[in-house]
């Protein structure tokens, strides 16, 4: 049972958010401040925030904070908690401002440098982030960077010519810190998240077939996570569910095959067992898939596939790689035993052309379509064990 806090000295139920493997216990808390029913404006915004920090939250506030810290969780993977807890505690679709400010609060009482800011009478949440983030909006003060966190909730702002108020905020007491969205490692999570997928694929007109578990809250945890340079998602690590049946089973299937004809099985796995599709016509912008959310939909466009099959080849081969981006289009390049067919050259040394998305004929490894031949492109990223 939920209490929702319209009024001041109610007692809040204990709430349980299991979203991951081991769940989080919201404390029982008497309400000391009711969600904020006033207009959004600097000053009202202002009162209400030292309220918060006056307020009974400071106990779910450290209850959040040493969650994170026992259980080591990355900041986006941190950022989910504290969105459901502040949804639970008011909740978004009652109240969005009071929502907003919760988060604020509790983000910013655990150590993250966050601000407020007001467009258009909305409220906006900013995190302070160091990294190269896309397709999101940001301001700068006092030299840095902060990142729209809510951007999602607000699609007709006009964040390039709509007035943006930076609210001014009291000196933190403890010391702030940049959010990171690199994701170095997954939380646990429960086994009723995950169910079979069966992946087919055909490889020298031999039918191949994998079972293997996927997390259907993958998709959930990352569904505003934004598109994030490639060295930040190749490298989002798989749950091991996923990775437990799915890679042993490559690997055995692979094991006699000369790495060549390896590392083309694995590009045909990526390029045959799933559904092109463009992320303009799927989602109407550009969004890029880890590796596991490449296995966990059916359909996926060149930077997810790129992302699966560099995955693919660093856990079975452990093979140096180059992304080769063209101005439309990305594919991947590996440095093999022997060098033969397409190449790119990446610090003196010879990169074979791997092109895991389907093309108007099959390719084999060290083969390109025609229509990239000539054209320019860059190295964009590289990985080198």
């Amino acid at each position: 049972m939920i209490l929702l806090l319209l009024t001041i000295g109610h007692t809040t139920y204990a709430q349980t958010i299991d979203i991951y493997k081991e769940a989080f216990h919201i404390p029982n808390i008497v309400a000391d401040i009711a969600p904020m029913q006033e207009a959004v404006t600097v000053a009202n915004v202002q009162q209400y925030t030292r309220q918060l920090e006056q307020s009974n939250y400071q106990v779910v506030a450290h209850a959040l904070g040493a969650y994170k810290e026992e259980h080591h969780l990355s900041d986006w993977m941190y950022y989910q908690m504290v969105r459901r807890t502040a949804n639970y505690l008011n909740p978004k679709v009652t109240n969005y401002v009071s929502y907003t400010l919760l988060k604020w609060y509790f983000m910013r009482e655990t150590g993250f440098d966050v601000r407020l800011a007001i467009i258009k009478e909305q409220l906006l949440f900013y995190v302070q982030s160091n990294e190269d983030v896309y397709d999101v909006p940001y301001f700068v003060y006092e030299g840095k960077s902060y990142i729209c966190l809510n951007r999602h909730d607000f699609q007709k702002i006009d964040f390039d010519r709509d007035e943006l108020q930076n609210i001014p905020l009291d000196v933190p007491k403890n010391k702030l810190s940049a959010f990171s969205y690199k994701i170095n490692q997954l939380p646990d999570f429960t086994e009723n998240n995950f169910s079979n997928k069966l992946i087919d694929f055909t490889f020298n007109n031999v039918p191949y077939q994998f079972d293997i578990k996927v997390n259907k809250a993958m998709d959930t945890l990352f569904v505003n996570y934004p598109v994030l340079n490639y060295d930040a998602y190749f490298n989002i690590p798989v749950s091991n569910s996923t990775y437990q049946t799915l890679i042993p089973e490559l690997k055995k299937a692979i094991h006699k095959m000369p790495q060549r004809k390896g590392v083309e099985y694995l590009m045909e796995f990526v390029r045959n067992a799933f559904t092109y599709e463009s992320d303009i016509v799927a989602v109407g912008k550009e969004q890029r898939f880890s590796p596991e959310l490449t296995l966990i939909n059916d359909k996926s466009d060149c930077d997810d596939r790129i992302a699966l099959f560099y995955f693919l080849v660093k856990e079975v081969y452990n093979l140096p790689m180059v992304v080769v981006r063209y101005p439309s289009h990305v594919m991947l390049a590996v440095k093999l035993d022997h060098i033969k067919g397409a190449t790119v050259s990446y610090n003196n040394e010879q990169y074979v052309i791997c092109e895991p998305t389907p093309q108007a004929k099959a390719l084999k490894v060290g083969e390109i379509a025609d229509k990239y031949k000539n054209q320019v492109y860059e190295i964009a990223y590289a990985y080198h064990p």
